[in-house]
């Protein structure tokens, strides 16, 4: 077991880590080789999720097999168990063991039964990485039956690491793309059936997927949340995803309305994410407080800094306030920098 001394000075080590300007990967990944020295794992799963879904956005991961994904959806969207990803990013508590949540009894859990044998693991660790109320990253650390399972002081450290993470996520959410080369001019769209497995899709699905992940052979698992969740929903699932290059990009998810003995297909498609959702998550990703965003809304809908005042009942000065901070967040120096920031002009 590790001494209070070597897990401070890994928990001052991620904080570091998370004050360099990295990108999302990067971060998550230098994030995911320190902490993993202190607590061992076998395979882990480090994702970023969109705050207002709670759907995951990208994921980096090691150890895991690509089979796994549709089972993992399936239990995270579809069934009732314990410890879920939604849960903890809404708990004060942002972190625990599936022994400890299922009361020593893992096997009561739906995922231990039929998620973790397909990786070869039998214990679990998870966290969310929340700030200022919102999530912004989720990461599952597994464990193979030989090892012993995850300590309290182990699920300590990841309490203790939530908020900083989140806030390095959050910021990393904003940082310009490597590559905004054009993607397909069409939607992509695949056809599921009611397993998660693509049985059709056409040419710019296929173009899609490879934005989305580096496997031509499997979905991505973004993709197979939002169907998980759209499978036996009344209205379309929808998810923001972040491709690899970083642009954000809309999936939805509905059953297709079918008869005769089998189920409805699943359909889902793929394009790039709406400028209006994109600014919602950037807006989120700065920092913004409320009146700063209701103040930035209408900056963005072209209203002068008058108007402004007169529907938010405050002064002309109180607007130009707000409106320096949120020059200051952003990196901007005025109005036209900062609606072309926002909506990725």
């Amino acid at each position: 077991m590790s001494s209070p001394m070597v897990r401070r000075e890994t928990v001052r080590d991620i904080e570091a880590i998370c004050r360099l300007d990295l990108d999302s990967r990067t971060l998550r990944r230098r994030i995911a080789d320190r902490l993993t020295r202190l607590v061992p794992a076998d395979s882990y799963c480090f994702s970023t999720i969109d705050p207002m879904t709670l759907l995951t956005a990208d994921q980096v991961s090691a150890g895991l097999v690509p089979e796994a994904a549709a089972a993992a959806a399936h239990n995270e969207y579809l069934v009732d168990d314990v410890l879920k990803f939604a849960a903890l990013a809404r708990s004060e508590v942002s972190a625990g063991t599936l022994g400890a949540a299922t009361g020593g009894e893992p096997e009561s859990s739906h995922r231990y039964r039929t998620v973790l044998p397909m990786i070869d693991a039998r214990h679990e660790l998870r966290a969310g990485f929340v700030v200022d109320g919102r999530c912004w990253g989720v990461v599952a650390l597994f464990r193979g039956g030989r090892r012993p399972d995850f300590t309290p002081a182990d699920v300590g450290v990841l309490r203790r690491l939530s908020a900083p993470v989140g806030a390095a996520l959050r910021r990393a959410a904003h940082r310009a793309p490597d590559d905004t080369a054009a993607g397909p001019s069409e939607a992509g769209v695949l056809l599921l059936d009611q397993d998660l497995r693509l049985f059709s899709e056409n040419l710019a699905a296929k173009l899609w997927r490879d934005e989305l992940g580096p496997s031509q052979a499997e979905l991505p698992s973004a993709i197979l949340e939002v169907a998980a969740r759209g499978r036996g929903a009344e209205l379309p699932a929808y998810g923001r995803i972040r491709g690899r290059s970083g642009r954000w990009l809309s999936v939805q998810a509905s059953p297709l309305s079918g008869g005769g003995p089998h189920p409805a297909a699943i359909a889902v498609t793929v394009h790039p994410a709406p400028a209006a959702d994109v600014a919602e998550i950037l807006l989120l990703a700065y920092g913004l407080t409320a009146r700063e965003r209701d103040v930035l809304a209408r900056v963005v809908a072209g209203l002068p800094s008058r108007t402004i005042a007169v529907e938010l009942h405050i002064t002309a000065a109180t607007v130009q306030d707000h409106l320096k901070s949120v020059f200051a967040k952003t990196g901007v120096r005025s109005r036209g920098e900062l609606v072309a920031t926002v909506l990725g002009l």
